[in-house]
């Protein structure tokens, strides 16, 4: 987003503009004695426009058939909000990113039984103390969120080899679990009316998920699509164990690549997530999965939107400038 001048007739006249997929979106904001009046409605007006603009592009471009109208264009608004974000305060960008990873990796453990809490888990990922009263293999697996997250931000495109490495990173030190390694025998989740496949299957049920990837990445909206893949990929639950971690990793780096912040899963929402999983896996109505994505970026999107919003008039001066 910049303020732009025209010259017409000696005058300059000025403009509140953006792109968006090489599109300019601009909004009048008239002389230069105008502009410190009119620009932050204009800048409430050219997010709208743009909001709308991206929306057309999604309608145009991907099938959507899970999320409402409303959920896409919502979807939308974070994305460009999360844009204004890293654009005007880069240094408050980082700090709130490593905020999420905390609660993301602290949240992803949790889910699997991991007892560290969330200040916890802050000094063994931002501090390197250990904590005493936990297992060595508790602040093990919350260290190796960190080492997984670094790997994950080279990949730009998943496969099963970038699988397999992120895997890897996440059992790191647990030879035991054969880290970035497929599973060869049978798999039981305890509690779950589920049977994952068996361990000869494995192979070729991973070569039918990335058929159908490769099939849908450019078709599918790209919420919908994280969203589908996630659960196929639990469904197969592919290695020996360390399954839900490195999915959620997969996810999040999905939804990193589409210009999205981190989908946070924790203990508060885990239930809700086994269980419409599993329900969504036995009756194969894997796309369904999307409404719970959606609710967990509609989480982030109030944070972000907020915090826009409260330092609008940061922003407009930076833009005046």
């Amino acid at each position: 987003m910049f303020v732009s001048k025209r010259l017409i007739k000696k005058v300059y006249y000025f403009y509140l503009e953006d792109r968006i997929e090489g599109k300019r979106i601009s909004i009048y904001l008239g002389t230069k004695e105008q502009v410190p009046k009119n620009i932050s409605s204009a800048f409430d007006e050219l997010v709208h426009k743009k909001t709308a603009e991206a929306f057309k592009i999604a309608q145009n471009s991907f099938q959507i058939r899970n999320l409402s109208v409303h959920e896409v264009l919502a979807l939308e608004k974070l994305k460009i909000d999360y844009g204004l974000m890293q654009s005007f305060f880069p240094e408050s960008f980082e700090a709130f990113k490593e905020d999420e990873f905390v609660r993301y990796a602290q949240g992803s453990t949790s889910v699997e039984g991991n007892s560290l809490s969330l200040q916890e888990a802050t000094l063994v990922l931002n501090k390197g103390i250990a904590v005493s009263g936990k297992t060595i293999d508790e602040v093990k697996e919350i260290e190796n969120m960190l080492y997984a997250a670094k790997v994950s931000a080279k990949i730009k495109e998943i496969n099963e080899n970038n699988i397999k490495k992120i895997h890897s990173a996440i059992m790191r030190g647990f030879d035991a679990k054969k880290p970035g390694e497929y599973r060869d025998g049978p798999m039981f989740i305890t509690g779950s009316k589920l049977r994952p496949p068996s361990g000869d299957s494995v192979p070729g049920e991973m070569k039918k998920l990335f058929d159908w990837f490769n099939k849908n990445k450019e078709k599918i909206h790209p919420v919908e699509f994280v969203s589908e893949f996630h659960a196929r990929f639990e469904e197969i639950h592919p290695f020996l164990d360390g399954n839900g971690r490195t999915g959620r990793e997969i996810l999040n780096t999905m939804l990193r690549n589409a210009g999205y912040p981190r989908a946070i899963i924790n203990l508060e929402n885990r239930q809700s997530y086994i269980g419409l999983l599993e329900r969504l896996q036995i009756n194969k109505e894997y796309c369904k999965f999307s409404k719970f994505v959606y609710l967990c970026l509609e989480k982030r999107a109030e944070e972000i939107s907020k915090t826009i919003q409260e330092n609008k008039t940061t922003i407009i001066r930076r833009l005046i400038s």
